[in-house]
């Protein structure tokens, strides 16, 4: 399964880095950054370089849905049916996804990926009672 993370500005680059700091270097893994004043003509032709670099399924992530990346990818997919869009790219998600995307099941991969980066919330709050010993 190929990764594409593709997000306003250099995050997509920079979350790829911190996790592979975590879980090691990912083969068939690529970015994209969508800059200011950019065309969209320019970020649809980057996607389509990268896509077609990428093996077998292909699971994008980007930041904001609706944004940009977001709305050009949607428009790609007829092009590439085999594409996935998942929004809200962090790490938790990162890493949920490079631990397993050889070991499950696609539609299982993407509950995971989604539940990892919604429990990868998480506000700590400095009580006095002690209670806080969960992290």
């Amino acid at each position: 399964m190929g990764i594409l993370i593709c997000t306003h500005g250099n995050s997509a680059k920079e979350l790829l880095q911190s996790a592979e700091m975590i879980c090691g270097t990912q083969k068939d893994c690529q970015t994209v950054k969508f800059e200011m004043g950019e065309s969209l003509d320019q970020l649809q032709n980057d996607l389509k370089a990268k896509l077609d670099l990428l093996q077998g399924p292909v699971l994008c992530l980007t930041d904001l849905k609706g944004g940009t990346p977001f709305n050009t990818l949607v428009k790609l997919i007829k092009d590439y049916p085999d594409m996935e869009i998942v929004t809200g790219v962090n790490i938790p998600m990162l890493l949920q996804l490079f631990i397993n995307r050889e070991q499950m099941p696609l539609e299982k991969l993407l509950d995971s990926v989604i539940e990892a980066g919604q429990t990868g919330i998480y506000r700590y709050s400095n009580t006095t009672s002690g209670d806080n010993e969960e992290f």
